[in-house]
């Protein structure tokens, strides 16, 4: 259900401190930076930079095939023909994920939909490097249904009432809110892979 996966993923986003990586590949570097806070909330981002090769490429289904680090794999759909042609088994390609995320507390009169999500995707052109690049921004709307200071958990509940329970990483950030304050999370993830090859890949 969307609900269910609204509050799970905006619990897991508290539990481990605002640097949310997942995927094929989110153990493959550490996050840039860590979370850091103002009066206003707490905001915290990453990048991660992942080298790899082109495992296949299925021309009729429109399918490729990327290898990542120990040899972790993700197929992708590719409609842009000048990608698709581009592509070529053994080619190296660079992917690097940003994240930025937010957390803070809803302001007094402020209209905030409990869950909302734009993206879009944009492709190479002809005669540019072939890659894509994708843009997901989601926007949760919470309310802290408890804290468990001792314990270090949270729980925070959806708009039908459904609630999930996490530990904090970094529990000093529990002592920021309180049972009540409706918390207002926005994450914006921005995926960009080409086929560049850069200097000191090692690829020739």
């Amino acid at each position: 259900m969307r609900k269910r996966w609204v509050v799970q993923l905006a619990a897991i986003t508290i539990a481990i401190g605002l640097g949310f990586i997942r995927g094929a590949w989110a153990q493959s570097a550490p996050p840039a930076a860590s979370p850091e806070a103002s009066p206003e909330g707490v905001m915290s981002g990453t990048v991660v930079t992942v080298h790899g090769k082109i495992a296949s490429v299925n021309k009729a289904k429109k399918l490729v095939t990327l290898e990542g680090p120990e040899g972790r794999k993700v197929t992708l759909r590719v409609e842009n023909p000048y990608n698709l042609n581009a592509a070529k088994v053994g080619e190296p390609f660079v992917a690097r994920y940003y994240e930025v995320v937010t957390i803070r507390k809803k302001k007094p009169g402020e209209n905030v939909p409990s869950a909302s999500i734009s993206q879009g995707v944009a492709t190479a052109k002809p005669g540019g490097v072939p890659g894509a690049v994708g843009e997901r921004h989601i926007s949760l709307l919470v309310t802290v249904d408890a804290i468990d200071l001792a314990n270090g958990t949270v729980t925070v509940k959806a708009s039908d009432g459904t609630t999930e329970t996490v530990k904090a990483r970094n529990p000093q950030n529990l002592k920021r809110i309180k049972v009540g304050d409706e918390l207002v999370i926005g994450i914006s993830r921005v995926i960009g892979i080409s086929l560049e090859k850069e200097a000191g890949s090692g690829a020739s």
